[in-house]
């Protein structure tokens, strides 16, 4: 009965019997969880929400805010010059080429000669044409006043053929008048000679006016033989510019580049002999973007510095800007009057000019780049 007793004691409670669990705080537990993970979220979703709105702030009024900074600045420039490309004008054959690559040349000085000597006989040509012409001319008036004296011998003879047509006919009127008196021979003679006097005074007046006429002609002739002359000079003068155009000469003072011919070779018009560059008068081309470009007017102040010279600055002045954006002058000019049209901000030229006496332009060469800043301050100009 003891056993049954101990065996019964070591058997399992039934369900009824066990202690209860504790199950009460679950709902709090789950309720501090989602407090904690809202609160980490929400400082992040805060940030991205401010930085969005911020950034579309921004963009909405970006170009306002561009246009309206202190400085405006770029590095799409460059060092520019007005370089010259001297060709030549006729052709021939290079004679002579006295200079070197990279020479400081003067204005004036011989750069290049073509063999002239093709020229030099056109120009002894057209100065024969010119003095034959002017001798033409005055041939003419030795004509004017030899036919002048034709046209005074004409009348001379008018003159006479004129009184022997008086005496004629005094004559045939004594003969009429005579009657009876007189032969019939002697009437028929002096009636003759009176008509022939006639017909002399005819005949001398037709030639005076026929002689007065070639007077008029040779007149005539005066403005053709001084046009003549005047054709003729101007051919002398086009030969003597062509003549000089065998002679290269430097169009101002500058620093020439590589020679493009060399003596012996043969260059027709518009071969490029020279290039010569007009240092140290150099300036900045800058390629601003159009929305720097609102407060910019000639006038304002700049600081240019060149990648060749980092650490230096050099002071200008905004000069001018272009007329037109670049893509306006490039070769295919874009057309936005299509339909796959991309609005792309556009840059606009703007020449600065460097104030002089600053000893870093004597080392400046066209085309190095640099970068140019403008003050576009209310204050700092027009």
């Amino acid at each position: 009965m003891t056993d049954q007793l101990n065996i019964t004691s070591f058997s399992p409670s039934p369900p009824a019997a066990r202690a209860p669990t504790s199950e009460a705080p679950i709902p709090s537990q789950q309720s501090s969880t989602a407090t904690a993970t809202i609160r980490r979220l929400a400082i992040p979703v805060l940030a991205v929400t401010i930085v969005g709105g911020s950034v579309a702030l921004v963009m909405a009024d970006w170009n306002r805010w561009v246009a309206g900074a202190a400085w405006q600045s770029t590095d799409d420039a460059v060092v520019n010059a007005d370089v010259s490309t001297l060709s030549a004008q006729v052709s021939g054959t290079i004679k002579s080429t006295p200079v070197e690559d990279y020479q400081r040349v003067t204005k004036g000085q011989l750069l290049a000669e073509i063999d002239p000597r093709e020229y030099d006989a056109a120009v002894e040509v057209e100065k024969a044409s010119l003095s034959s012409a002017n001798a033409s001319l005055a041939n003419l008036a030795n004509q004017i006043e030899l036919q002048k004296a034709v046209v005074q011998a004409a009348e001379a003879q008018n003159a006479s053929a004129l009184a022997q047509q008086t005496q004629a006919e005094l004559e045939f009127h004594r003969q009429t008048s005579l009657g009876d008196a007189t032969s019939q021979q002697q009437l028929q003679q002096a009636q003759s000679a009176y008509l022939q006097a006639q017909a002399a005074v005819k005949s001398t007046a037709a030639a005076i006016e026929q002689q007065k006429a070639q007077l008029k002609v040779l007149a005539g002739q005066d403005p053709l033989l001084r046009a003549q002359v005047s054709a003729a000079q101007a051919n002398l003068d086009t030969a003597l510019i062509r003549q000089s155009y065998t002679r290269i000469y430097a169009p101002f003072d500058g620093v020439l580049g590589r020679k493009l011919v060399h003596v012996g070779d043969f260059v027709a018009a518009g071969t490029s002999v020279h290039s010569e560059v007009p240092l140290p008068n150099v300036y900045v081309t800058a390629n601003f973007k159009e929305t720097q470009l609102a407060h910019m007017p000639p006038g304002r102040p700049a600081d240019v510095t060149v990648d060749t010279f980092p650490g230096q600055t050099l002071h200008g002045t905004v000069s001018r800007l272009s007329p037109a954006t670049g893509s306006i002058f490039a070769l295919l000019p874009p057309d936005n009057a299509t339909g796959n049209y991309t609005k792309v901000v556009q840059r606009v030229p703007v020449r600065i000019d460097l104030d002089a006496g600053q000893p870093l332009i004597d080392r400046l060469k066209p085309g190095m780049s640099a970068i140019v800043t403008v003050n576009t301050s209310v204050n700092a100009g027009p």
